[in-house]
């Protein structure tokens, strides 16, 4: 099923702004490190940019270009994560013929991408909010990769690393899309709170946790997303929240 086939044409000129850009002098990133190709893994980030922007107003040349920065910023992280403690990329640890440059270098290339698409549309007053998420995703990334057992030994302290590299990221791209759309201080909290518990059930489902504590966030997200007006975006999102609470990780790849 496409949870977000309503919005194809908008998706469709994301992907094509990250696929120009993500052409290096001599090739393509694909060439150096290995990607996600899942319907979430691309859509999700943008998707939800989108729909948070066209509660307000029609999707434009700047939205497209916040929903590609925010794709921007998750693939450089996901790009950073693979590498393990010894330098060594977990998806191709016997490459030493570069000790993995490649998927550092490429990693902050992906980083440099969201200021020049920022800037190219005319949106670089989020810099600030971009440059704060980065940390934010950061700081919580080496939490968890420093506590494997974080979730078993400090469930309170796994929750908030899971915010920080997944939930946060969701909140802001809803919250900067509500304000490019000029909506009020209070929409734009209620879709900033949206975007975090719908970040918090993903990344919580991403790593295959518990039920009962997925569905304590798809449930916040569903309160808050009964308060928005009827149409195919509210109905995409609720899609996707049933699919966070009935669904196991590994059916992430048959969203197609």
């Amino acid at each position: 099923m496409q949870i977000f086939q309503h919005i194809n044409d908008d998706l469709d000129q994301v992907q094509n702004l990250i696929h120009k850009n993500l052409y290096i002098r001599n090739g393509h990133i694909k060439d150096y490190v290995k990607q996600d190709v899942s319907y979430l893994y691309n859509n999700l980030r943008p998707a939800l940019v989108l729909i948070c922007h066209r509660l307000f107003s029609p999707a434009n040349r700047q939205t497209v270009a916040l929903a590609a920065v925010l794709q921007f910023i998750f693939m450089a992280s996901q790009v950073h994560e693979k590498l393990s403690e010894d330098g060594t990329d977990e998806d191709n640890p016997t490459d030493t013929r570069t000790d993995c440059q490649f998927p550092v270098l490429v990693g902050d290339f992906l980083y440099g991408k969201f200021f020049t698409t920022l800037c190219n549309a005319g949106i670089v007053h989020y810099l600030r909010n971009m440059a704060e998420l980065i940390c934010t995703i950061n700081k919580n990334e080496v939490t968890i990769l420093n506590n494997p057992d974080l979730a078993i030994t400090d469930p309170l302290a796994y929750n908030d690393a899971i915010r920080g590299e997944s939930a946060e990221l969701l909140a802001c791209g809803a919250y900067l899309a509500a304000d490019l759309a000029g909506a009020d201080n209070l929409a734009k909290d209620m879709l900033y709170q949206l975007g975090l518990n719908l970040g918090m059930a993903f990344g919580l489902w991403s790593r295959n946790d518990s039920a009962p504590q997925i569905n304590e966030y798809v449930g916040k997200a569903e309160y808050i997303l009964h308060q928005l007006p009827p149409g195919k975006d509210k109905e995409s999102l609720q899609a996707l929240l049933s699919l966070f609470a009935a669904e196991k990780p590994e059916l992430q790849l048959m969203v197609v």
